[in-house]
Parts: C-alpha cells; sequence; structure tokens
C-alpha cells in the first residue's frame, strides 16, 4: 500500500513542498484582483459622473441623499478552518452523522479540515481495521479541502491475537499519515502531537494507566524542535486526542512539560482534542484556550447538546487580532441550492394531514377494553418513495411493524390493536396517539425528514351515554380551563332565548364569565363581583340587565338564568327574578366558540376563565322562565325547545357529551387544560 499523507493546504508555505499549487493559485487571483480593481475604477467614474456629491473617499457609495451613512468593512485578513470530532463508539448510521458533517463542512469551504482521533471503532485486528479505514477515508474524501488525521486510542489499539510492535501504528502511519507532524499555513502553524505512546518500559498502550499517559522524550525533544522552527509565525494550533490537561482524567500525565513548553512560545493560540465525547472548555492558560470537541458520528451517553452531548464540527475563524471558535451541530447547516420548486411541492404535500388516518372510528366504551381492532390508512400521494416510522408514545397502540415504506403513489392498510383503559374512562386521560414521522430523498438523493405529526384515534360517540344514575359536575380548578363548543354547535337563530346554569365558587371577585359567546356581539351570563349579569348584543351595542341586590354566596351551589323574550331581558337567582329591562333588536351573531367557565377572545381563547364547579348549562330557544319564581331543576329531559344542553356527568377523554334534540345525534365538547367531571349533581340547600 501507498503511504497516505495527506497534502498541505492551499497558501502553504514554500517548505511544505506545495510550490507549484501555491504559485499558480497566486497567479490567478492575482489576475482577478487586477480586473476587478479595473472594474471599480470605471464603476466609481460613473457615479461621480452621475452623482457629483460622491467622493472617491465615501465609504459606501449612492445617489441617494440624506440618508444615514454607512461604513465599509474593514479590509482585515480572515481564514477558516475546521475540526470533526470522534467518529468511534457510534451506531452504524454514524458514518451517515460524519457524512452529513462532510457536506455542511464544503458548504462553508475552509481552507482546511482538522480531527482530533478515534476515526474509526479499531480495536481489532487487521482486516476489520483496514475495512474501517477504507470507510473513514472514502467518506472524509469527500471533503471539497485537505484535511489532517489525528491518531487515537480507537485507531491504534490492537484486539485480537499476533498482536505486534506498537499495535496498530504501523497500519495507522501506512494508510493514514505520521503518528506526530506539522505543517504551516497562511503563517501560522498546526502541530499535531500522538498521545498513545504507551509505557515506555513495556509497549503497553492503555491510557486508563498513568504509566501509559506521558509524552516520551523522543516527542518531546522532536516539539522543541517545531517550536523552535516556528517562533517566527504568527500563531500555532495544537491537536491530540487525550485531553490530558482536564484535571484528574490523566493522573499520570506530563501535559505540564507540554505546556510549559507551548506557553513559553509565545504564540501557541489553542489547543483542541476529544475522546471524552463531550463538549468541554478547559479555560484559558497562560494565553492558550483549550479545547475539548465531542463527537462528529461517535458514541453519545446522552442526547443533550445543552449539556455538551451533541454531534458537531467546530468552525476556526483566524484572524490578525484573534482567533474565534464556533461549535456547529451536525444538521444545523443547509444548502439553499437544495430548496427547488420539486422539494418545496413535495415537503408541502407530505404535511398534509390525510396521508395517515384511523380508517374507522372506535366506540366509545363505558368499561376498559383491552386490544380493539383497529385500521391505519397510510397513502403516500407523491411520486416518490417515503418512509413511515410508527410508533406509540405510551404503548396503548400496538403497532405490529415500527417502519412502513410506501412505493410512489401508494396506500397500505395496517392493523392495529387499541386499549380503551381506565385512564381513559376517568376522562383524565388523552385519546390514544401514533406519532408518524415520515422521510423521504429529495432529487439530490439526500435524505428530508417532515415533522412528526400525532394522530388520535376516533371515537364513535353515538352510543356513549354520559348521564348517570347519581348525576355529576364539572371542575375547573386551574387557570385556562373551559368547556368549549364550536359556533356550529349552537345554531341559535334570532329570537327569544334561554341561557343558564348551575354554579359554585369559593371566590367571586373580579370579572367573573360564566357562560359566554360575548366579543362585541351575541350573549353571556357573567358573574363579577358574586353579582349576576345578562347580556345580549343587539341592534349593534350591548344591553345588560345585573341583579340588584342579590349576590352570591361562596361555596354553595346556585342556578343562574338569563332570559331574552324579544322585548325585555331577565336574571334570575335560585329560580327568583332579581332584575329586568327593557331590550330588542336583531343579536349580532360571531363565529367564536361558546365558553363555559370563561368568555372568548376575537381569536376564540377563552379569557378570565372561572376557578369552581358548573353543572347542568342550557340554551333554549324561546323565553323559558317569564314569571317571577321557578323551582330550578338539575339536568331535566332535552325537549323540543333544547339547543344545546350538557349534563357534564361524565368526561371521557377531554371531552364531555353534548346532548341535543330533533333526532340528532349526540356530540361532544372539548375541555380545555385539566378540567374533569366528578360524581354528585348541583343542589340548592
Amino acid at each position: 500500500m501507498v503511504n497516505y499523507l495527506p497534502m498541505a493546504p492551499e497558501g502553504s508555505s514554500p517548505d511544505c513542498g506545495v510550490v507549484t499549487r501555491r504559485s499558480s493559485r497566486l497567479a490567478f487571483w492575482t489576475g482577478g484582483v487586477l480586473m476587478k480593481t479595473r472594474s471599480n475604477i470605471l464603476i466609481l467614474g460613473l457615479v461621480l459622473l452621475l452623482h457629483p456629491g460622491a467622493t472617491a473617499d465615501d465609504p459606501v457609495r449612492t445617489d441617494r441623499e440624506d440618508a444615514r451613512p454607512l461604513t465599509a468593512p474593514e479590509g482585515e485578513a480572515m481564514w477558516q478552518f475546521a475540526i470533526m470530532g470522534d467518529r468511534t463508539g457510534g451506531p452504524a448510521e454514524g458514518i451517515r452523522v460524519l457524512a452529513s458533517a462532510v457536506n455542511e463542512v464544503n458548504l462553508v469551504e475552509p481552507d482546511l479540515v482538522m480531527t482530533v482521533g478515534d476515526l474509526i471503532q479499531g480495536y481489532n485486528s487487521r482486516v476489520e481495521w483496514l475495512i474501517q479505514a477504507k470507510q473513514f477515508q472514502d467518506t472524509m474524501n469527500r471533503l471539497s479541502r485537505p484535511w489532517y488525521p489525528v491518531a487515537g486510542n480507537h485507531d491504534i489499539y490492537w484486539r485480537g491475537p499476533d498482536r505486534p510492535d506498537g499495535e496498530h501504528e504501523s497500519d495507522y502511519e501506512q494508510h493514514f499519515g505520521p503518528l506526530w507532524y506539522w505543517f504551516e499555513h497562511k503563517g501560522c502553524a498546526f502541530v499535531i502531537l500522538y498521545s498513545d505512546e504507551g509505557d515506555p518500559k513495556t509497549g503497553r498502550k492503555n491510557f486508563s494507566d498513568p504509566a501509559c499517559q506521558r509524552f516520551t522524550e523522543r516527542q518531546l525533544q522532536w516539539l522543541d524542535g517545531v517550536l523552535e522552527n516556528t517562533a517566527s509565525l504568527e500563531k500555532v494550533f495544537v491537536f491530540l486526542h487525550h485531553p490530558r490537561w482536564i484535571s484528574g482524567h490523566y493522573p499520570g500525565a506530563n501535559w505540564r512539560a507540554v505546556h510549559d513548553r507551548l506557553a513559553a512560545a509565545g504564540n501557541v493560540e489553542a489547543v483542541f482534542a476529544g475522546h471524552i465525547h463531550r463538549l468541554h472548555y478547559g479555560g484559558n492558560k497562560d494565553g492558550i484556550d483549550y479545547f475539548t470537541l465531542a463527537t462528529t458520528g461517535g458514541g453519545k451517553a446522552h442526547d443533550y447538546p445543552g449539556a455538551g452531548w451533541v454531534h458537531h464540527w467546530n468552525l476556526v475563524t483566524v484572524r490578525p487580532g484573534g482567533v474565534d471558535v464556533a461549535v456547529v451541530p451536525v444538521g444545523s447547516l443547509l444548502d439553499p441550492r437544495h430548496f427547488t420548486p420539486q422539494r418545496r411541492a413535495l415537503s408541502e404535500r407530505l404535511l398534509s394531514g390525510d396521508l395517515v388516518r384511523f380508517s374507522e372510528a372506535i366506540p366509545a366504551p363505558s368499561s376498559p377494553i383491552y386490544g380493539v381492532d383497529s385500521v391505519l390508512s397510510l397513502k403516500n400521494p407523491v411520486g416518490s418513495t417515503i418512509r413511515m416510522q410508527i410508533k406509540s408514545p405510551d404503548g396503548r397502540i400496538n403497532i405490529p411493524i415500527p417502519e412502513v415504506v410506501l412505493g410512489p403513489n401508494s396506500t397500505r392498510q395496517l392493523p392495529v390493536k387499541v386499549d380503551l383503559d381506565e385512564v381513559l374512562l376517568s376522562g383524565k386521560g388523552e385519546l390514544p396517539v401514533i406519532e408518524v414521522t415520515i422521510q423521504f430523498d429529495d432529487e439530490h438523493q439526500r435524505g428530508v425528514v417532515v415533522p412528526t405529526r400525532r394522530v388520535a384515534i376516533n371515537l364513535d360517540h353515538r352510543q356513549w351515554v354520559a348521564r348517570t344514575p347519581h348525576g355529576g359536575h364539572l371542575v375547573l380548578a386551574g387557570r385556562g380551563e373551559c368547556v368549549k363548543l364550536t359556533s356550529a354547535q349552537v345554531p341559535l337563530a334570532q329570537g327569544a332565548f334561554t341561557l343558564e346554569g348551575w354554579v359554585q365558587a369559593s371566590d367571586y371577585s373580579g370579572r367573573r364569565p360564566f357562560i359566554a359567546k360575548t366579543e362585541g356581539s351575541e350573549y353571556g351570563i357573567f358573574l363579577t363581583d358574586a353579582v349576576p349579569s345578562f347580556m345580549v348584543h343587539l341592534d349593534g351595542k350591548y344591553h345588560v340587565v345585573e341583579a340588584e341586590g342579590a349576590h352570591l354566596q361562596s361555596d354553595r351551589w346556585h342556578h343562574i338564568a338569563g332570559v331574552y323574550d324579544g322585548g325585555q331581558l331577565r336574571i334570575y337567582l335560585d329560580g327568583n327574578l332579581v332584575g329586568s329591562k327593557s331590550a330588542s333588536g336583531q343579536r349580532t351573531l360571531n363565529r367564536l366558540p361558546l365558553v363555559v367557565g370563561g368568555d372568548p377572545d376575537k381569536n376564540g381563547n377563552a379569557v378570565d376563565t372561572f376557578r369552581g364547579t358548573i353543572d347542568g348549562v342550557r340554551l333554549s330557544t324561546g323565553a323559558r322562565y317569564q314569571q317571577d319564581s321557578f323551582t330550578p331543576a338539575v339536568d331535566l329531559p332535552a325537549d323540543s325547545r333544547t339547543i344545546v344542553q350538557l349534563t357534564l356527568d361524565r368526561s371521557l377523554a377531554g371531552m364531555v357529551q353534548v346532548e341535543a334534540t330533533r333526532g340528532k345525534d349526540p356530540k361532544v365538547a372539548r375541555i380545555v387544560g385539566d378540567g374533569r367531571c366528578v360524581g354528585g349533581s348541583a343542589m340548592l340547600p
């Protein structure tokens, strides 16, 4: 095999053996600069002719007058290099993470790319080692710029019989490059050290053994020579695998001897290492920054970027005034050329909601049922193959196949089994759901992931009986909790109507909406500061009637009814008329929800939500109560005048039953937040 040593980067010194490449590149760019300069002279001349106010000293040129002046950027020289973290220890798909990082680095086009060791899994004999080395090299060779290896323990340690002296050191130097070396680029030096020389007495290699954690005199003497030869250079960057400066990790290390040499040199800017698979900044010591990289496809103890466990590569920007280091998580850089009209149309179509659905609704149960048969309908509406990953977050849906591949414009029916358990029936739990992630390859054969969607089972409530023999009521205990009915569920015509319900609370202070469809329109009952009021928006303004001299008492049930008969508003408390007011006109309509336990804002969100208990809410056509008093009842049977009736006896998966008449099937309304129904009906003392 031919020894592999990466070519020195463009712009390196003649000592690195790239005189021809450098001269050719310089000639090309010299021509470019001259051409650009001549163009600027012509443009400047035209600007001066067209805009006499401009001068050659203006930093930014325009023919606009009286605008805020702008300054041109400084002509500071700047260049960049990238660094890859450990590849070792990751799953098989880790090589795809490295490949993605390579694609991203190619978007930035740095001058060169460094590594920090553990390039392969290793810990094997020669045949497996060669296969892994080729896989890594084939991936890294897709870089548009030269890259440089650093030897780590996984690249060197041998496992198996017939272990040679130096283990894989000979293999590494034959196929990757020298164990330690340096090169110059743009007035800076890159120094690569080898931190797995092992025990100098026995040749044993074990980074956990203090006897194996020291640099040999041979390498230290070589470093002395390098620092002497690079003394005139502007900056020096040092790379190795083991971060031996981290306190407690390497008790036998002689890093102090290395650091003292680097500090004495005076031009060492930063040291970079890997191995620990977690980001770590070792601080600035004697003017030298110490950085430890995490992984670029390697194994991670946690998926926790905020704590340093992240797949990434580093981008280093070098300027005369200093150095900036940035961590770039893999997957965060995108190629704008990939966002073609074809990809846009494909991805948008795959966002639509009809790709995954439960084909039939499951009858709502009255007792727990396990293993209910259902069917997932899967559809691929596009001309490319897609992959669907399907899972049940809480395990209540048994999915026989976690990944389904659908060919272009194809469908599939996937049988599943669903558990309708006690949590669901308690009214506290949500409906069982699946999470579906869709992936496809664009025209460049690059994978695209569509955002994960959650699809809940459908419940058929037609046979669900929400009334119970002993009744029940709704408990709203937290901020934002309420029950919402859509505007379509409350088709109240113009004319007389009655709105009523039962309520109990410990505190009525402040603004207290009870049942409302208000927002510059419609109607509502409010209990503000313990005073019941009823309002209807007629002919462009609100007409409000308040209880006169009657107040709600804390911690006891009250029945509140608001009546509009076409000519008068009336408010009843516990069956007694406590206020009336003349009012007539056309009711102003809206499409907002009817909120029980709050009132809607212009976006339909509930505000000033109520904290307490509610029961027996009913909306009816006509004036049900015309006399001065009546005996309130809880959950009377719905009749021909009932538009909406909420018994609130039982909740199921965040829903309550809506009883309606005229032969319509029962419907459900959504509980917002953690509200729930508990046993026991409201009643007067």
